[in-house]
């Protein structure tokens, strides 16, 4: 159940090896109680056919658009397949996170990663679970843009509550309507249902049993796959664990919490760092309190430079400066450019938390404009999130609970958290229409017929560790977790050999590690210093062509980049900076980029490796001319009147 602020789990790319092959275990039949549906081939219809823009085979199947009633209409559900290459050994499911993500718009990039071990002897399969993409989406774009309600904390009046029901409770029915779906149909988007549409196709692959892997909200999906059909299941692997036996008002208590924490751990971090500590005065989390502080006093006027060179005139609010850290916590890289951010603001430059913020709103910097995201439906969020959690328990109201949900924040001391928009984000599931579905399904089994391996870091706060620490405390059985210290939300092919190796000893030999594993990592990557704060601060030569590209390769709207199309963005101190992609290289264009006041930069470089390999190319400072060629070591020219190299 993370957070929905969060719209794509890290960028997990299997990057080491799956060594060796999956030992399936035998035939059973489903288990008594789960869903009985016909084969799609009486169901509904089949359909294969290639995948948008993708290696994958695309497999439409018709399947009970609720599983659980008699005579239910056909809905059609896709799953994306990539055949082993060779002898087919098994299946390989990947769940990924959400709930209202599309599996399928990642499986080409992700897929890339695994080795050819799995590759070659297994089938790999991705999907869009029904809501989202290519499976009968949820969507009511217009009706979640046009949304003017208001927000709710502990502090919130009688009235103000009761206005939040009437306008929550209607933007339910206006989202439905815009859908085009009965409300009545609610309970069809929950995750005991798209489960049962994993085991339609598993009966169509012809499986007897599937490994699954599931990351974020995807360890929501596969446990209640595992629950429903035991038997069926090979292994689970869990990463980024959610608790099952967590009611929602617990899970979003817990998060927003170790949201809070994370930032504190975040910050402290830096003051531990002599270079990060040294881009700013004083403790890094006391600037971020002042900060917050003087926003929640008013507003702070700043310039954004645009892509046209214009300056724009603009106030950060405490609202964004929230957004931008709730947003930034998820894992070392985006924690470090929080690092750089604050002291960015500490001097006196808001830019980058503006980027930040744009963001975390998938906003364009330059106009605000927040496109709809194809492969992301926040309605689908709410549609699967109120039909997994009974919120509203029988004899009570949505206005009643929302009392109790309200209450138990500020018991808790929730008010007291840095972070706490967490806690409040599944409000609007106490006015959803009623869903007439029993809750999600019950944890996984005490004592599986699988291996269980939880993967959690102990500064995820979209999962925080306490849930999988939950989940692999209950299970008696073949169970391990392994615990990265500091680390993402979402672990398996980040680089951590600890963690990486326990699911691939899992994988090639059916082995799990001790019950407990703890690997080492990092609360925040290495700080790369922010922009010298006048022209004095570029001593050498090398110093300023680092200083330039750190700036202009580590801003946040450049690493949230498609490569789409050309980029243009502006320089916080004036200019434009453009990105293109031509083949594997990034070419760079700088024309008066200022990282630094009154240090205009021109020049051309192309960056290998699509931004992350070698640079070659020449800078015009005020104070230097420079060809730069990383490939061979080499930087020449001037620097300062004196020559280089």
């Amino acid at each position: 159940m993370p957070s929905a602020a969060r719209r794509r789990s890290p960028a997990t790319r299997w990057t080491t090896p799956l060594v060796g092959a999956l030992l399936l275990a035998g035939c059973t039949s489903t288990v008594p109680g789960s869903a009985e549906y016909a084969p799609p081939g009486s169901e509904g219809r089949v359909v294969r056919e290639p995948c948008p823009r993708s290696s994958f085979e695309c497999i439409d199947l018709g399947v009970p658009a609720d599983h659980f009633t008699p005579g239910s209409p056909t809905w059609d559900v896709t799953f994306a397949l990539q055949r082993a290459t060779g002898e087919r050994r098994g299946v390989f499911v990947v769940a990924t996170g959400g709930p209202g993500a599309s599996g399928i718009a990642e499986a080409d990039l992700r897929v890339a990663g695994l080795p050819v071990e799995v590759t070659e002897h297994y089938d790999v399969v991705f999907f869009d679970q029904r809501g989202i993409g290519l499976s009968e989406p949820f969507r009511c774009d217009r009706t979640l843009a046009a949304d003017t309600s208001g927000t709710l904390d502990t502090s919130s009046t009688a009235a103000e509550r009761d206005e939040f029901a009437r306008e929550s409770a209607q933007l339910a029915r206006d989202c439905f309507a815009e859908a085009g779906v009965d409300p009545a149909d609610a309970g069809r988007y929950a995750t005991r249902q798209a489960a049962e549409d994993l085991e339609a196709f598993r009966d169509w692959i012809d499986a007897d049993q599937l490994v699954l892997y599931g990351e974020s909200y995807g360890t929501q999906l596969q446990q209640t796959y595992a629950a429903a059909h035991p038997d069926r299941v090979a292994a689970l692997v869990l990463d980024g664990v959610v608790d099952l036996a967590t009611d929602d008002m617990t899970f979003g208590l817990e998060a927003a919490l170790a949201y809070s924490g994370v930032l504190g751990a975040t910050l402290s971090s830096c003051d531990a760092q002599p270079t990060c500590a040294r881009d700013a005065p004083g403790s890094a989390l006391a600037q971020y309190d002042a900060l917050a502080g003087q926003l929640a006093a008013a507003p702070q006027p700043y310039a954004f430079p645009l892509s046209d060179g214009r300056l724009d005139p603009r106030e950060l609010t405490l609202e964004e400066l929230e957004q931008a850290a709730t947003w930034s916590m998820s894992d070392p890289w985006s924690r470090q450019q929080f690092q750089q951010a604050v002291n960015a603001a500490a001097t006196g430059n808001l830019v980058p938390l503006a980027r930040l913020a744009s963001a975390a709103a998938a906003a364009d910097p330059d106009t605000g404009a927040v496109a709809n995201d194809p492969f992301f439906s926040d309605a689908l969020y709410y549609a699967v999130q109120c039909a997994d959690y009974d919120v509203v328990p029988a004899g009570s109201t949505g206005r009643a609970q929302l009392d109790v949900w309200l209450e138990t924040g500020r018991a808790a001391g929730i008010d007291q958290a840095r972070l706490d928009d967490v806690f409040y984000q599944d409000l609007p599931c106490l006015f959803w229409p009623e869903t007439g579905a029993a809750p999600i399904t019950p944890p996984t089994p005490s004592d599986p017929p699988y291996p269980l391996l939880a993967l959690t870091a102990d500064s995820d706060p979209n999962t925080p560790t306490q849930q999988a620490e939950r989940v692999v405390a209950r299970t008696l059985g073949d169970a391990a977790l392994v615990v990265q210290q500091g680390g993402p939300h979402v672990l398996y092919g980040r680089g951590e050999p600890c963690v990486d190796e326990a699911v691939e000893q899992l994988l090639s030999t059916g082995r799990l590690p001790g019950r407990r594993t703890v690997c080492p990592g990092e609360v925040a990557g290495v700080y790369g210093p922010n922009p010298p704060a006048t022209a004095a601060g570029y001593a050498d030569a090398r110093g300023a062509v680092d200083a330039v590209l750190d700036a202009t390769l580590g801003n946040v709207t450049y690493t949230w980049w498609d490569g789409a199309r050309d980029l243009t963005i502006g320089c916080d101190a004036g200019g434009t900076a453009t990105y293109a992609l031509g083949g594997d290289d990034l070419r760079l264009t700088l024309a008066e980029c200022a990282w630094t006041a009154d240090v205009p930069v021109d020049g051309e470089l192309t960056v290998a490796e699509g931004g992350f390999g070698d640079a070659r190319g020449s800078l015009s400072l005020p104070f230097a001319e420079l060809d730069l060629d990383e490939t061979q070591d080499e930087l020449t020219g001037t620097f300062r009147g004196a020559p280089v190299g």
